[in-house]
């Protein structure tokens, strides 16, 4: 009998289901749980009210927090909006789940550490955010914990998966159009398959001493530059057959990068051995998880149907 068999069935809400990681997360969960996903039509983590008529009226569990305002160079100039949905309103969301004896998860990010360790943080390292974005999901971490010590905030980074496109997508169409492709190469830190969330958050939250709580690293093992992790992923495409023509992406400096308004930490790679040291189970690599997701992403798919037509 298989683990999830002996798995009571919770109740449990999950916001910003129309993201890349919360649709995931609720269409996972519901084979075993039952999901209420909320979107942001159905709940706006920006306006308190909204927040209280939608979760107060509802009989849950566990409430999963993975909608936010992820712009980072947005949330640069929008501080007031950053700090709304990421933090006053995850803040909101603890304290009615908090009175309804409701375990809350809230996903934050690497951001929140200054870049500036020359090894992986650990869950202990000070946080030092140097952005509006890290500062505002540092302060939604806090008000979670606040509303509950049994509370979990799981710190994930360079989120991808099915659903919506992400960096391996736009780097890849990227290098299809242009032989000359340039990414940060002093930028370090851990890409992280929504796919792997999945699996890796269940133990955390339906483990055999109950819900997890405090504070985890949660990623792929294994740290990599920007330009690390666009080459692997137009080499797995060139080597699928997709019409790559940039050969090697030439490695800049990431306050090269003429786009970014807000800074980025330059080390933000995260160790998992906190996670490790209480599940048994050690996150697959970063760049098995990639080159799984890339065999089966919509890009690489169509090429295989179109070379079959020809």
């Amino acid at each position: 009998m298989s683990h999830s068999a002996h798995q009571k069935k919770r109740r449990i809400v999950v916001v910003g289901s129309s993201g890349r990681l919360g649709g995931l997360l609720a269409s996972g969960l519901e084979q075993n749980h039952v999901v209420t996903g909320l979107s942001r039509k159905q709940l706006d983590l920006a306006c308190l009210d909204s927040i209280s008529n939608t979760l107060e009226s509802l009989d849950y569990d566990h409430v999963i927090i993975a909608g936010a305002l992820t712009g980072v160079d947005y949330c640069e100039t929008n501080e007031a909006e950053s700090f709304a949905v990421n933090a006053t309103g995850a803040g909101r969301i603890a304290e009615i789940s908090a009175a309804k004896d409701a375990h809350v998860t809230y996903f934050s990010t690497d951001m929140v550490y200054d870049g500036n360790r020359l090894d992986p943080y650990t869950e202990d390292d000070a946080t030092h955010p140097i952005s509006v974005y890290g500062a505002s999901k540092l302060k939604g971490e806090e008000l979670v914990l606040a509303a509950s010590a049994n509370n979990l905030v799981l710190r994930v980074s360079w989120l991808y998966g099915p659903g919506r496109p992400a960096f391996p997508e736009w780097i890849i169409n990227k290098a299809c159009a242009e032989a000359h492709v340039t990414l940060p190469g002093n930028k370090v830190g851990c890409s992280t398959s929504t796919v792997d969330l999945l699996t890796l958050l269940q133990p955390l939250l339906f483990g055999p001493e109950g819900a997890a709580s405090g504070i985890f690293n949660l990623c792929n093992s294994g740290q990599c530059s920007w330009r690390d992790w666009g080459q692997l992923c137009i080499d797995t495409a060139r080597s699928a057959g997709l019409p790559v023509i940039a050969d090697q992406i030439e490695g800049v400096s990431v306050d090269s990068v003429p786009a970014f308004v807000a800074k980025r930490p330059v080390n933000s790679a995260m160790s998992t051995a906190k996670y490790t040291r209480l599940t048994g189970i050690v996150p697959r690599t970063w760049q098995v998880a990639n080159r799984e997701f890339l065999e089966h992403c919509e890009l690489f798919t169509k090429h295989q149907a179109a070379s079959s037509i020809l």
